[in-house]
């Protein structure tokens, strides 16, 4: 089954990603991903920010914090750059997380929608478009 949101590889990308359906990133990303579903970050892609979601797996780069309901499965080689808050997490030879790992059956309690509507206010929102979104780009914002 092919996600309904693909990062390709090849690209850049800028930009927040809110969605319920599956997403796949092979390229590299900058930004926040807000997603209901699952997110699949492949071996050779690269996401700067933080990744809200209700599962994932790991295979690449995360320079950022992954706040995740269910389970966080780290693939070998694998590396996270921040702090991982989970329900369930798993990793395999060779992956890291630089900052602490949080696995507690409260976090599947997490509510991805209300971090966004936190996120979303208007004061956050014009901060995050002076940084990420002060160069041409190619933006993606899928609600």
């Amino acid at each position: 089954m092919l996600p309904a949101v693909q990062v390709v590889s090849g690209g850049f990308y800028f930009g927040i990603i809110r969605t319920i359906s599956p997403i796949r990133i092979e390229g590299d990303f900058k930004g926040i991903i807000f997603c209901n579903n699952k997110v699949i970050v492949d071996q050779k892609a690269t996401v700067s920010g933080d990744i809200l979601c209700h599962e994932i797996v790991v295979g690449g780069l995360i320079e950022g914090n992954v706040i995740c309901k269910n389970k966080c499965l780290l693939h070998e080689d694998a590396i996270v750059n921040g702090v991982v808050r989970t329900a369930l997490f798993e990793n395999e030879t060779n992956s890291s997380v630089s900052g602490p790992v949080y696995v507690n059956k409260e976090n599947s309690n997490i509510n991805i929608d209300e971090y966004y509507e936190l996120f979303n206010k208007k004061e956050n929102l014009e901060k995050i478009k002076n940084e990420y979104f002060s160069l041409p780009q190619k933006l993606i914002l899928i609600t």
